[in-house]
């Protein structure tokens, strides 16, 4: 009896002992994670939050890719000026209230960054993640020289809010966040913890040159990759160091006149006319001389660069789709030939007057068809890119690209 006695009292002892080390650890797995939380789960509310405008304004930060600062402060964050509204199409001027190419570059040594965000059209796409249309990229310098991909901040509303990167080191860096490609702006504040500080940035890494210009189709504006950088000119502006301006209109890139008096007065590096999945052959046939021609002969030394169709995934089995594409093709590289060779004589539509350019030296032409723009596995509905897609098409256009 003794020795039972003995041995349940044991059993009982060593019960409770195990017990409480499991009770312990168990304590003390939920404090690790509780410490763990609190480190990583920084929320955007907590964040100290600083008006984009007001950083402009006193030189912490920099706005690129407009290619005309607008004058009435509710355009502030659009690629049009409000000089245009009323005077391009309506179509147009919508499309050009979106944020695609614009970005905002700054310094911090922050160890969270965030942003809020207010959008203009909350819109949405079946066909293309809302990362891409309303949301936010983050990128940073890496060693004065590479731009890296460092987070995206998630659209959750109209008013939007959310954290691009946490848990970073806390040393100062040159950093840059890309507006939506498909909605726009209307107010927007850099969120940052409350002991890190907003920078002007460096002064090596705001490049003084002058941008180049990309006037196209839904797919220059963005459509249809995952988020803001991977548009194919804000790829190309990383790889180049080189600011750019998206005049990316989606299904609206048809060579309009008063769009080619614009973008004739603007100073730029080179310019991309990438157009024609917009134009219809009539289009091309008809608009060409006036648009093409009239934007070479205002900038004699800046490289034109003229674009043809590239070949779609699904063209093969579409006959009358593919014929469409390879007569204008046909018709744009003609086009090219003799506006460079003889130029044009073009009608200033306001004055009546006529005048001829004289050969078109500064034209040149970057052919992407033929398995020379993008694979069979490039898009998201056969037409527009994803973002192995813009990656390849980027590599393709670099090869000609000589500034």
């Amino acid at each position: 009896m003794k020795s039972f006695y003995f041995l349940k009292v044991m059993n009982i002892k060593r019960f409770i002992g195990i017990e409480k080390k499991r009770i312990l650890s168990v304590v003390f797995l939920i404090a690790v994670l509780a410490v763990a939380q609190n480190n990583y789960a920084q929320k955007a509310s907590e964040l100290k939050y600083y008006d984009v405008k007001q950083l402009i304004a006193e030189g912490h930060a920099v706005m690129i890719g407009q290619a005309e600062k607008p004058q009435n402060d509710s355009c502030y964050y659009y690629r049009l000026p409000d000089k245009l509204k009323g005077v391009v199409r309506k179509e147009l001027w919508e499309l050009g209230c979106d944020g695609a190419g614009i970005a905002i570059r700054f310094s911090t040594d922050a160890q969270c960054i965030g942003a809020k965000w207010t959008l203009t059209y909350n819109f949405a796409m079946a066909h293309m993640a809302h990362t891409g249309i309303k949301g936010m990229d983050l990128y940073v310098c890496h060693k004065n020289k590479e731009w890296k991909f460092a987070g995206t901040a998630f659209p959750n509303g109209k008013e939007s809010s959310n954290v691009f990167i946490r848990k970073m080191n806390g040393e100062k860096r040159e950093y840059m966040i890309y507006l939506p490609l498909y909605d726009g702006i209307e107010e927007m504040a850099i969120g940052i913890d409350s002991t890190a500080t907003i920078y002007a940035p460096a002064g090596s890494l705001v490049e003084n040159k002058l941008p180049i210009l990309f006037y196209g189709t839904s797919i220059t504006q963005g459509g249809c990759v995952s988020r803001p950088g991977m548009a194919y000119p804000s790829i190309i502006s990383r790889k180049l160091h080189r600011p750019v301006i998206n005049l990316g209109f989606s299904g609206n890139g048809r060579m309009d006149r008063n769009m080619a008096d614009w973008i004739k007065t603007i100073a730029i590096a080179a310019i991309v006319i990438d157009c024609l999945p917009n134009c219809t052959y009539a289009t091309t046939r008809d608009s060409s001389d006036y648009f093409i021609g009239s934007i070479a002969y205002a900038n004699p030394n800046v490289p034109v660069y003229i674009v043809n169709n590239f070949e779609y995934p699904k063209q093969f089995i579409l006959p009358e789709n593919n014929n469409d594409m390879v007569q204008e093709n046909i018709l744009i590289k003609d086009i090219y030939k003799r506006l460079k060779r003889h130029g044009t004589t073009i009608k200033n539509h306001a004055t009546g007057k006529e005048f001829h350019t004289g050969p078109l030296k500064n034209l040149r032409f970057i052919n992407v068809s033929k398995k020379r723009g993008i694979d069979n596995e490039d898009t998201v509905d056969g037409d527009h890119m994803t973002d192995l897609g813009t990656s390849h098409f980027t590599t393709r256009l670099l090869k000609h690209l000589k500034l």
